[in-house]
């Protein structure tokens, strides 16, 4: 792995609606459009005696954006900011160099 990435991964889970519009912003204003998005929606039940009733829906949504390095610290300001990851309970903010995600590499005799 070489000392300065060229590319960074930036992983955020928030819980909320927020994400969708977070990522159209990011896309028309600061030109970021290599990002990857997935929702999930769990339930939170309420159990007594008589019964079992769903109380409320829990949604987190977890985005992935690929960064180069020049612009990580402007892309990551963005995301903090935006979707308010210092509020307690709004969510987390990851950072990974690509490089680490790939670790295997073909051999130098590799055949095409």
């Amino acid at each position: 792995m070489s000392a300065d990435p060229a590319q960074w991964l930036i992983r955020c889970v928030v819980s909320g609606g927020a994400t969708r519009p977070f990522l159209s912003k990011l896309a028309r204003e600061h030109g970021i459009w290599d990002f990857f998005y997935t929702g999930s929606r769990s339930a939170v039940a309420d159990h007594s005696r008589t019964r079992a009733r769903v109380v409320q829906f829990v949604e987190n949504e977890e985005f992935f954006i690929v960064v180069p390095d020049p612009r990580l610290a402007e892309i990551m300001e963005f995301c903090y900011t935006q979707l308010k990851i210092g509020t307690p309970g709004r969510g987390t903010l990851y950072v990974t160099p690509v490089e680490r995600l790939t670790p295997f590499v073909l051999p130098d005799d590799h055949q095409d």
